[in-house]
């Protein structure tokens, strides 16, 4: 576990509610909450943000054991609330996936998928079941297409720079790097369904025992969606700085392809 920000304003320590809320690394799903903790919307409620990096697996243990208030994921989480886990989902802010299927230059179609090496991260992993609706969306059977498993993003972007693959499913913005060698992003996830991949995820004695910091966490989660959505230019510094981008032109075309998949904020 990483804890991702130290707190700020130290002199306002003793009037503040620490929260710590499980995150994946700076995925592009959450960054609404970024929005939120560097705009002070949450001190302004009275808490003090302090997002901690899990694998997803870590942070349900944390969130079962209740040694962490809050966490993102829900994938994991709502498996395991249908098997009995006393959680709840209270918010959806990433409704749509960030995910994108990635081809070499000469890969104008999903139709010309067929015959041609894939990779994904985990067979039977989200990104897996992504790639299988897109395939379904374009009339591909799965037995068509050649399935690789390489564990992880950075080793899909190598294997499809090296031509050992023919098409990748990646993050944006990976896309926007390989794009300008020359490879093109052939399908958006977000183009194909909904597909949700972040929210908050509370403790079912959290939400009895502390009512109140849990609808300030709603409240602040969803003014800092608004924000985010709702001003571009200062959102863009902000991301470029959260996902590491090399420009704010950069940021500006992943601002394009990301607002999409941000929610107006569903709570459930």
């Amino acid at each position: 576990m990483t804890l991702l920000f130290g707190s700020l304003h130290v002199a306002h320590a003793e009037t503040l509610a620490t929260i710590h809320i499980g995150v994946p690394t700076n995925s592009a799903t959450w960054f609404p909450l970024y929005v939120t903790w560097k705009k002070g919307i949450f001190r302004d409620l009275g808490l003090e943000l302090l997002p901690v990096t899990m694998q997803a697996r870590t942070a349900l243990a944390a969130l079962a054991s209740k040694q962490i208030g809050f966490i993102t994921q829900i994938g994991s989480p709502m498996t395991a609330i249908a098997r009995g886990l006393p959680a709840s989902l209270i918010l959806v802010f990433c409704e749509r996936s960030h995910h994108v299927l990635v081809a070499k230059p000469e890969i104008t179609s999903p139709a010309q998928l067929r015959g041609r090496v894939v990779a994904i991260s985990q067979p039977g992993g989200t990104v897996h079941r992504e790639l299988l609706m897109i395939l379904e969306k374009f009339r591909i059977d799965p037995n068509e297409v050649k399935i690789v498993s390489l564990a992880s993003t950075p080793n899909s972007v190598t294997a499809l720079k090296g031509g050992n693959v023919d098409a990748a499913m990646l993050l944006i913005p990976h896309d926007l790097y390989l794009e300008k060698d020359g490879f093109r992003p052939l399908v958006y996830l977000k183009d194909v369904a909904e597909f949700p991949l972040a929210g908050i995820v509370a403790h079912n004695d959290r939400l009895r025992d502390r009512p109140n910091e849990v609808k300030n966490v709603l409240v602040g989660a969803l003014k800092g969606i608004g924000y985010t959505k709702t001003h571009r230019e200062e959102a863009l510094p902000l991301l470029k700085e959260f996902l590491g981008l090399e420009s704010l032109e950069m940021a500006k075309k992943a601002y394009e392809r990301l607002r999409d998949i941000w929610s107006s904020g569903r709570t459930l």
